[in-house]
C-alpha cells in the first residue's frame, strides 16, 4: 500500500451550561431552549455536534409532559432497530444514574425533579422504556397492553413501526383489508368491521400520539422519510382540533430540508461548560495506489494490538471488508445481520468490549462514549464527520482517529485546528452526501396518500357511520397486486425490501446484503459464510416497460438474470425474491430523480438499497460483470 499520512489536532470542545436541572444533572444551554420552546413551539430542530446530548433530549420532553400533567407517551424515532435497542440501554442507564429502580425489564420507578426558573417539581413515577422493532419479543406487547393511565411511556421505534405494530396486535389482515378497501375505492365490507377498526385506531393513538423525538433524522433514507412524515401528517390531523398539539422535535448532527420548523435550536460551542469532545488527533491516511480505502484499513488494522486501557472502533462501510477484518482481528461486530463472524461475536453490550468493528450500524450513533481509537472510511462530507464523532466523547487524555480516503488533496500537517475549521476542512475533502430521493417516486407518493386515506377512514368510522357519507379516498393508478390482504399490507405499509435470504447453517438475514457480500449455494438456495465482494447487476433477454411487477410477471417477461459468485445465475434461482413485488424505472424515471449522473447514482443506491440496476443481454459486459449502459432501475418490495 503506498499512503502520505498527515496529522491534526482538535482542541476539546465544549457547550454551554443553562440553570435547569433535571434529577441534579444540569442541563445543555441548547436542552434548556428545548424544554421553554415546547410551550409554544411544535416543530423544533435541534442542530448540534454528533455527542453533544441530543438523545437526553428525550428526556426533556418527558419533564415537559410532566410540567403539562400530561400522560401522553414520549415516542423515539430511529433510522435503525440496532439503535432503538442502544437508545434504550443508555436512557436506563441515565435513569438509573438518577435514582430510578428497575421492576422488571421495561418498568421502572423513581422521583423526577425538575429544578427550573420557576421553583422545583417533583413526580413519583411509574416509567415503561418499550422497544418496538420487527425483533420485539411477544412479552413486550403483554406489557404494552397492560399499561394504566398513571403509566408514563417512552416509546422507542423505527418510522414504520407504527404501522408494523398492527402486526402483533393480530390485525395485519384487518388492516390490509382497510387499505385494500380505500386504495380499490370500495368501501362497503370495511363499515361492516368497526368494532375491529375501532380496536385498531384506538391502539394506535394511545401508543402514539404524543411527544416525537426523532434522532439522526439527517441519515433517513427517501423511503423511510417518507414513511415518517406520513405519520407526522396523521398525528397532526388527529390533534387538528385539540389545545394540546403533538410536538416533533428533529435531532441532527448537519443542516436539513423538507419540514417547515417553528424554531430552529442550534448548539453552540464554547471554551468551556460540558466537555462533549476530547483533545482529539486526526490522522489522514491518503491512499495513493489503487487499493480500496476500505481494503487499505482491512490490511492495516490486522496489526493493530488491543489495549484494555482504551477502546478501539473500526467502521467500514461493506459488510465484505467487516468479515475481511473480522478473520484478523477479535472483537465485537455492529452491522446489519443477525449474527456473528470468524472472531467477532455479536454481542448486546458493547459498552464491556474493547474492540468493535462496524458499519453504519455504528455512525447511526451508536453510544459507546469511552472509544478512543478509530479506523474509519466514509464515501461523503456528513458520514465523516458523523465517524469521527464517534470517538474520543469520554474522560480525559486524547483520542486518535485515522481517516482512511484515496489522495490527491492537500491537507496541511501538524497543524491544530478549530472544531468549524474541522468541519469546513472535512467538507472540502468529501462530497455532500446525495439523497437517493426514493420518496419522490410515484410509488412512493401513492403509498404515503393510501396510508392517510386508511387513516382518514379509521378515524371516520370510529366516529360515526354517517361521517363516511361523502368521504371518497384519493383515485390511483391501478397495480396489479395479488388479491391478499396481508400483500396489501406489505406493498403499502412495509418499506420496500424486506426480503429475507437464508443461511446455509441455519438463521435468515436481509436477502440483498447476503447476495451482496455472501457466496450462494445455487443448489441449496441458501449463502456460504464465505465473503464475496459483488454487487450483482441484471441483464434482461428483453427490456422490460416501466412500471409495477409481481416477481413472476418480471420473469416472465425478461428472463432476467446476475451473475452471483461469478457466473450467470436466473433471478429465479435465488430464494426469496419469489414473492416479492418489483418497481421498474426506466432511464427517463432515473434521470428526473437523480438528473445526468444518474448511472452513478443508480449504482450507489443499488449498494445499499433493495435493488439492482439493469440492462438489456446485448449490454451487458460478462468480463466486467457490469451493464455498459444503465437501462432500468428495480426496486423490490
Amino acid at each position: 500500500m503506498s499512503e502520505i499520512t498527515k496529522e491534526l489536532r482538535l482542541p476539546a470542545v465544549y457547550l454551554p451550561l443553562g440553570s435547569m436541572e433535571i434529577n441534579g444533572i444540569k442541563l445543555r444551554k441548547f436542552q434548556e431552549e428545548l424544554f421553554y420552546a415546547l410551550d409554544n413551539a411544535n416543530k423544533i430542530l435541534i442542530e448540534a455536534p454528533t455527542g453533544s446530548g441530543k438523545t437526553f433530549s428525550i428526556l426533556v420532553l418527558l419533564a415537559k409532559l410532566i410540567m403539562q400533567d400530561s400522560i401522553r407517551p414520549v415516542v423515539g424515532i430511529y433510522p435503525s432497530r440496532v439503535l432503538v435497542y442502544d437508545q434504550m440501554q443508555s436512557i436506563v442507564k441515565t435513569i438509573e444514574k438518577m435514582g430510578f429502580r428497575k421492576v422488571n425489564e421495561y418498568r421502572y420507578e423513581g422521583k423526577l425533579t425538575i429544578s427550573y426558573n420557576q421553583g422545583q417539581l417533583q413526580k413519583d413515577l411509574s416509567l415503561l422504556i418499550i422497544p418496538l422493532t420487527s425483533e420485539t419479543k411477544k412479552d413486550v406487547f403483554s406489557v404494552f397492553e397492560e399499561t394504566t393511565t398513571r403509566d408514563y411511556k417512552i416509546v422507542l421505534t423505527v418510522p414504520e413501526y407504527p404501522y408494523m405494530y398492527i402486526t402483533h396486535l393480530g390485525l395485519m389482515s384487518n388492516f390490509g383489508q382497510i387499505i385494500e378497501a380505500v386504495y380499490n375505492r370500495k368501501l362497503d365490507e370495511v363499515k361492516k368491521k368497526k368494532s375491529i377498526i375501532l380496536n385498531i385506531f384506538n391502539k394506535f393513538t394511545k401508543y402514539f400520539n404524543g411527544y416525537y423525538f426523532i434522532d439522526e433524522f439527517h441519515l433517513y433514507n427517501g423511503i423511510s422519510r417518507s414513511s415518517l412524515f406520513t405519520l407526522i401528517q396523521m398525528m397532526d390531523d388527529f390533534n387538528e382540533t385539540s389545545p394540546r398539539k403533538p410536538k416533533f422535535v428533529f435531532s441532527s448532527a448537519t443542516p436539513i430540508e423538507g419540514i417547515e420548523y417553528d424554531k430552529i435550536i442550534r448548539a453552540e460551542t464554547s471554551d468551556n461548560g460540558s466537555k462533549i469532545r476530547k483533545y482529539t488527533r486526526l490522522i489522514f491516511h491518503l491512499i495513493l495506489s489503487r487499493e480500496n480505502p476500505q481494503m487499505a484499513i482491512a490490511n492495516y488494522v490486522s496489526k493493530i494490538k488491543v489495549d484494555n486501557r482504551r477502546k478501539i472502533g473500526i467502521i467500514a462501510d461493506r459488510v465484505y471488508y467487516i468479515a475481511l477484518i473480522c478473520k484478523k482481528i477479535k472483537g465485537a461486530v455492529v452491522w446489519g445481520l443477525n449474527k456473528g463472524y470468524g472472531l467477532c461475536e455479536k454481542v448486546n453490550d458493547l459498552r464491556s468490549q474493547n474492540l468493535i468493528v462496524g458499519n453504519n450500524a455504528i455512525s447511526f450513533g451508536i453510544d459507546i462514549p469511552d472509544l478512543d481509537i478509530g479506523y474509519i472510511h466514509a464515501h461523503d462530507a456528513e458520514t465523516a464527520i458523523q465517524r469521527i464523532g464517534r470517538f474520543g466523547r469520554h474522560g480525559d487524555g486524547e483520542a486518535e482517529v485515522n481517516i482512511f480516503i484515496k489522495g490527491g488533496m492537500w491537507l496541511p500537517n501538524n497543524k491544530i485546528i478549530s472544531f468549524y475549521e474541522y468541519i469546513d476542512l472535512i467538507r472540502k475533502m468529501y462530497k455532500r452526501r446525495v439523497e437517493d430521493k426514493l420518496d419522490q417516486l410515484q410509488f412512493s407518493k401513492e403509498r404515503a396518500s393510501v396510508l392517510f386515506d386508511a387513516y382518514k377512514l379509521m378515524k371516520l368510522i370510529s366516529r360515526s357511520y354517517l361521517d363516511i357519507v361523502g368521504f371518497t379516498p384519493s383515485q390511483h393508478k391501478p397495480l396489479k397486486i395479488r388479491p391478499s390482504e396481508e400483500d396489501y399490507f406489505k406493498v403499502f405499509a412495509y418499506r420496500p425490501g424486506g426480503l429475507r435470504g437464508k443461511w446455509c447453517n441455519g438463521g435468515e438475514d436481509d436477502l440483498f446484503t447476503l447476495i451482496r457480500n455472501f457466496e450462494y449455494d445455487t443448489n441449496n438456495q441458501c449463502f456460504k459464510e464465505t465473503p464475496v465482494k459483488q454487487n450483482p447487476e441484471v441483464y434482461m433477454r428483453r427490456i422490460i416497460e416501466k412500471g409495477f411487477y409481481t416477481f413472476d410477471e418480471f420473469y416472465n417477461i425478461t428472463k432476467a438474470s446476475t451473475l452471483i459468485n461469478g457466473k450467470p445465475l436466473p433471478l429465479k434461482k435465488i430464494k426469496g425474491l419469489e414473492d416479492s413485488y418489483i418497481i421498474v424505472l426506466d432511464n427517463k424515471d432515473m434521470k428526473n430523480l437523480w438528473g445526468d449522473y444518474y448511472p452513478d447514482m443508480a449504482r450507489t443506491v443499488a449498494s445499499y438499497a433493495s435493488a439492482f440496476i439493469a440492462c438489456g443481454e446485448k449490454s451487458f459486459n460478462i468480463d466486467d460483470r457490469e451493464c455498459k449502459v444503465v437501462e432500468r432501475f428495480l426496486l423490490f418490495i
